[in-house]
């Protein structure tokens, strides 16, 4: 409306209206001065389509004009000019009547409304791309929030794959043990605490939120009975892929700033990886000490008997979805033990061993 008001100020003209596609990409007024001529002139599909493939403001009062804009003329509209906007596609179009019915309007005249309409492209296009950021900024979100979710789901499969291969383990070895009562024991003790941990899990995917690395009670994790209860496990998975395990525990370990859960899956996921790298008749070593860089720190080392760690891959060792496995599946288990160790303020590292395996060593808050 400003647009037009200086056009009838300095142009002298008579009336002018702004057209627009809507919604429905149907023409429609947008702006008119006099408020009368909204209602006065309407264009069709046809006509408003002629309207924007004039390139610039023209008179229609001259000869030769093309077939479909002659109604307009006859119906009074002296002048057009199309509003080009964003891209080369005009977005509206000016439509100009001569305070005197029938008399060209002068070339001042046309020039102002040029004037006018390039001014209008500007601020349209301005318009045009905040209104365009605003839609992809609400896709974005929309995506970031099923990414999320995606990640959430695709992390608690991940999570569940664990106790699932513990259990799968035990009743793989359970015909061969059916005589060992002590077995049998450690069996169903680890099938109780392997159900609960997936309980607690799915109930945290049903909160939507992912396990909690720090400890709800701020006793945090007990090393020696969390180490125990997942060498237990590891100990029948090692011996099934003739992998020796072997531990080296500092005694009277004071507890660590993580959940027992959180611990516990940090551990698994490091040593089955190990142990999965690790070529039959090798050996997988976890220690756990008082860490030599920070006394308020434990520091936990595994190394495996693999190929090592391609220095090149290093950077990437710790995000989601990258993996060196043939089948191009997983690529979560790091990421979450990175996860893990981050919220709880500790840090986790990788480097090769003389020897050629990886050592993969954590740095864990002790508890306050």
């Amino acid at each position: 409306m400003k647009a037009l008001g200086r056009l009838e100020r300095q142009a002298g003209v008579g009336g002018t209206v702004a057209w627009a596609l809507d919604g429905r990409e149907e023409p429609r007024v947008v702006a008119a001065r006099p408020a009368r001529y909204a209602n006065e002139l309407l264009v069709d599909a046809e006509t408003y389509t002629a309207l924007v493939e004039i390139p610039d403001a023209m008179r229609l009062t001259d000869g030769d004009l093309p077939i479909d804009l002659r109604p307009l003329a006859a119906r009074g509209v002296t002048a057009v000019a199309p509003v080009v906007g964003l891209g080369n596609i005009p977005v509206a179009v000016l439509l100009v009547f001569s305070e005197h019915p029938g008399r060209p309007l002068r070339p001042r005249t046309i020039a102002i409304l040029q004037e006018v309409a390039a001014g209008l492209n500007r601020s349209m296009s301005t318009q045009l791309a905040l209104e365009r950021l605003g839609r992809l900024d609400s896709a974005v979100q929309r995506l970031d929030r099923l990414a999320s979710l995606g990640g959430l789901v695709s992390e608690i499969v991940h999570e569940v794959r664990n106790p699932l291969v513990s259990v799968k383990t035990f009743l793989q070895l359970l015909p061969d043990r059916l005589e060992d009562p002590e077995f049998h024991g450690d069996f169903r003790s680890l099938v109780v605490d392997e159900v609960a941990r997936l309980e607690r899990m799915l109930d945290d995917l049903l909160r939507h939120a992912r396990p909690r690395a720090t400890s709800e009670t701020g006793q945090g994790a007990a090393i020696e009975e969390t180490v125990a209860a997942t060498l237990q496990l590891l100990t029948y998975r090692c011996r099934e892929r003739g992998v020796e395990l072997e531990t080296r525990i500092a005694t009277k370990l004071p507890a660590v700033s993580l959940s027992q859960d959180a611990l516990r899956q940090l551990l698994l996921n490091l040593l089955l990886n190990a142990t999965e790298v690790t070529p039959e008749g090798g050996c997988v070593a976890l220690s756990i000490d008082w860490s030599e860089r920070d006394v308020n720190h434990l520091e936990l080392r595994i190394v495996d008997g693999g190929p090592g760690v391609d220095p090149n891959a290093v950077a990437q060792l710790f995000e989601p979805f990258w993996t060196t496995r043939d089948e191009g599946v997983g690529g979560l288990g790091l990421a979450i033990c990175k996860q893990i160790v981050e919220e709880a303020g500790g840090t986790i590292e990788v480097h090769n061993t003389r020897a050629g395996g990886a050592c993969f060593r954590v740095g864990l808050k002790i508890a306050s």
